[in-house]
């Protein structure tokens, strides 16, 4: 028997998640052009369910129009799917902005500071995907978003045997790239200066030789030894290639090192590799290394800069941990983006809900999703 529409639509479950989205969602759907004609499709909130179907539950579009069409949701094919999430690029990623900036408990501040303002700020990540179901089949996703816009700029699809390197993207030199310890190597911070690009990488023990003003090796894990919660340390270096480099160090909270050793030591265990006592310590700093030498340029600015791709990527970490990244629409770079920012999107949403699920009232939601009670 097929659920009727109007029924899927009183809901009291979706009504509840559309209060953390932001206010004039609706609208903007149409200011965007996701929906300039709801041909087989009911209403707005019809059109983001059933493509927040696709993306957070790792559907495949037949699948997703399969289910939209069982359950009385819609009449819409797979194709006409695609189009509908090329369309709506725009209007999801409008919608990860807004909650990034305006509902995330971290609020996250996409205003760009001064000292950028000559930069497109771009976070570079990539991930593996296993597709479910009967496909099996394993993808690297190599992607690149603008840290203040959420734009992604880039978006490569590859086989897994494709690494992680600075080769997979193209460099400009208004480029500032900001990236995790997998870009952090002496060839790829050669690759980076000479493509004019600036950079904020997390540090790699032992992935780039460093000596100081002398021509000695810098120890990093004896300067570490020397820093104090709260005052974070910036030496000039230069590279084993000759590259000036600015590295700064912080060190991190007890409870956070606590939990950054227990996951350093359950992955060594996972793979059955071998401790270092070395990197055991070190999991206790945040590390980074940049070629912004100038002095007017703080510590504390490059921290929260990196702070913010922090913030950005471990939304997507904790949803491909937790949901799984399941398929994505493959060889169509804006379908692909468009369900790139859906994922962020779901990320958000999970973060947002389960923050105002701490204070949660009996009856078991906000009275206001803005606030929480």
């Amino acid at each position: 028997m097929k659920i009727k529409p109007t029924l899927i639509l009183e809901d009291p479950n979706w009504d509840i998640i559309t209060r953390f989205l932001p206010d004039d969602w609706r609208s903007k759907a149409k200011e965007l052009n996701a929906c300039r004609r709801l041909r087989g499709i009911p209403s707005v909130d019809m059109l983001l369910r059933i493509l927040m179907v696709h993306v957070s539950e790792g559907y495949s579009l037949i699948q997703t129009a399969n289910i939209a069409n069982q359950a009385g949701w819609a009449t819409v094919s797979d194709v006409a799917l695609l189009k509908r999430l090329r369309s709506a690029e725009e209007w999801i990623r409008w919608m990860c902005v807004e909650l990034a900036s305006r509902h995330h408990p971290g609020r996250l501040n996409f205003t760009k500071p001064d000292w950028l303002s000559a930069h497109q700020v771009r976070s570079i990540d990539a991930t593996v995907i296993s597709e479910p179901g009967s496909t099996g089949t394993d993808w690297r996703i190599h992607y690149s978003l603008g840290l203040f816009d959420l734009y992604c700029h880039e978006f490569l699809l590859t086989d897994p045997s494709t690494g992680e390197q600075i080769s997979n993207f193209t460099l400009k030199q208004t480029d500032f790239i900001v990236a995790d310890r997998a870009y952090c190597s002496g060839k790829f911070i050669k690759e980076l200066i000479s493509g004019g690009a600036d950079f904020l990488l997390r540090f790699k023990s032992r992935s780039v030789r460093l000596m100081d003003d002398n021509n000695k090796l810098f120890d990093v894990l004896a300067q570490c030894r020397l820093v104090e919660t709260g005052d974070p340390q910036s030496h000039t270096l230069t590279t084993g290639e000759g590259f000036r480099v600015r590295l700064l160090i912080h060190k991190k909270s007890l409870e956070a090192a606590d939990t950054a050793r227990k996951s350093y030591l359950r992955e060594k265990r996972k793979k059955q590799k071998k401790v270092n006592p070395d990197s055991i310590e070190l999991q206790g700093y945040i590390i980074l290394i940049t070629s912004k030498l100038d002095p007017l340029v703080s510590t504390a600015d490059l921290l929260n800069l990196y702070r913010l791709r922090w913030q950005i990527e471990l939304a997507f970490k904790r949803l491909k941990s937790i949901m799984g990244l399941g398929h994505l629409p493959k060889y169509d770079p804006q379908s692909c983006r468009a369900w790139l920012y859906g994922k962020l999107l779901t990320a958000l949403l999970v973060e947002i809900m389960v923050e105002h699920a701490r204070l949660f009232s009996p009856w078991g939601y906000p009275l206001d999703a803005s606030q929480p009670e």
